[in-house]
């Protein structure tokens, strides 16, 4: 509805007042005037009214300009302490829930020492190689360039009938100690003579063993596999004393940064989960639901929290005859049935679509935004704003 603001009754008495009282002529506002009829002589005095201010009044409830927060852990393990409970009012950065940080704070304590790993790595292949580890990277390459030529040229008719001379050689070891254990075990095998000839009968059967193994390895003809795995030791040792004397390649630099890259993030991303572990308010809120308790393992929403920053007064019976009256920006003061004090505000939008009928007249809602206030209010509070119009 339309009011209008007049001039005040008190504000008329206060002037008749004045004149029964005889005013002083100096008052600027006094004019003399021959004697008004009924309260003879005297100044009158000329009131100026005030220009009429339109308002429209409509009826309406507090509601969150944003939807319900939920808010869940990002990482699991077992909760340790929940701070909060419904109906609290918590601050942006307030802690509301914790976990079990300890196979969390493991995991960051791993990702570091593999970075330290990674760096001590880099470090050390970046330091130029000493003139003996050159030294013995070279004689070790001449040795395989030796056991390469060996293994291709097979063995010689010299290493053949040295190799079957040592076979007959042991196979000669292997029967006298035989003969040896056979005399010294005649009389008792726990005398310590059996038992040392025993002894010298097993080494000599073992080296038997060798030598026959040698020599039947020698009157092998060379095949593609020992020749294959020959050229390999070259190329390995080859590839090492080049990497010693030439120092790190480019592409062996790009892999060790991306390596060292990929440690940092691993500890980035154990660190991040670490301190999801603490649950921190989002916002200036009240707690409306608490869905985890200590001892659980948290899945889903863990707390639902409403914006109180982010109130806003919407009209319930603001008729299609008064949206026309009011402009956004416009101020508007707020009478909430909680408190005698008013609420100060002004209308933000008013929406297009109609919010149904009464009285056969369109229902419009209009958001009107609040002014900061230090007054405890809650979604769904009620009242009626006086909206100035235009």
């Amino acid at each position: 509805m339309i009011r209008k603001i007049t001039i005040p009754a008190a504000l008329r008495i206060a002037g008749l007042a004045c004149m029964l009282a005889a005013c002083s002529n100096s008052t600027p506002a006094a004019t003399a005037t021959p004697a008004a009829a009924g309260f003879g002589g005297g100044p009158r005095v000329a009131v100026t009214a005030t220009p009429a201010v339109a308002t429209v009044s409509v009826n309406g409830e507090l509601t969150t300009i944003a939807n319900e927060i939920s808010v869940r852990f990002e990482t699991n393990a077992k909760v340790t302490a929940v701070n909060v409970r419904p109906g609290q009012k918590v601050k942006k950065g307030d802690v509301l829930a914790t976990l079990d940080p300890t196979a969390l704070k493991d995991a960051v304590a791993d990702a570091q020492l593999a970075l330290d790993l990674t760096e001590a790595n880099i470090l050390a292949s970046s330091v130029p190689a000493t003139k003996e580890a050159i030294a013995a990277a070279q004689a070790a390459l001449n040795a395989a360039y030796a056991t390469y030529s060996t293994t291709v040229a097979g063995a010689t008719s010299t290493e053949i009938e040295n190799a079957r001379q040592s076979a007959e050689s042991a196979w000669l070891s292997y029967l006298s100690s035989q003969i040896s254990r056979d005399r010294a075990c005649s009389t008792g095998t726990e005398t310590m003579q059996c038992r040392q000839a025993e002894a010298s009968f097993g080494s000599a059967y073992e080296s038997l063993m060798l030598a026959r193994s040698n020599y039947e390895k020698t009157l092998q003809p060379v095949t593609a596999s020992s020749v294959a795995s020959a050229n390999a030791a070259v190329q390995t040792s080859k590839s090492k004393l080049e990497d010693l004397t030439a120092g790190p390649t480019d592409l062996a630099k790009k892999q060790a940064e991306t390596q060292r890259s990929q440690a940092k993030a691993a500890l980035e991303t154990a660190t991040e989960n670490l301190a999801k572990a603490t649950l921190l308010a989002p916002c200036d809120c009240i707690v409306q639901a608490v869905n985890v308790g200590v001892g659980s393992t948290p899945s889903g929403v863990a707390f639902s929290l409403i914006d109180v920053s982010a109130l806003q007064f919407v009209t319930t019976n603001l008729v299609e005859r008064n949206v026309a009256q009011i402009q956004v920006g416009a101020p508007v003061t707020i009478r909430l049935k909680a408190y005698s004090e008013p609420l100060t505000g002004t209308v933000r939008s008013v929406l297009a679509q109609s919010s149904g009928v009464q009285s056969s007249s369109a229902l419009y809602t209009a958001q009107i935004s609040l002014a900061p206030t230090d007054k405890v209010i809650y979604p769904g509070m009620t009242g009626q704003a006086d909206i100035v119009a235009r």
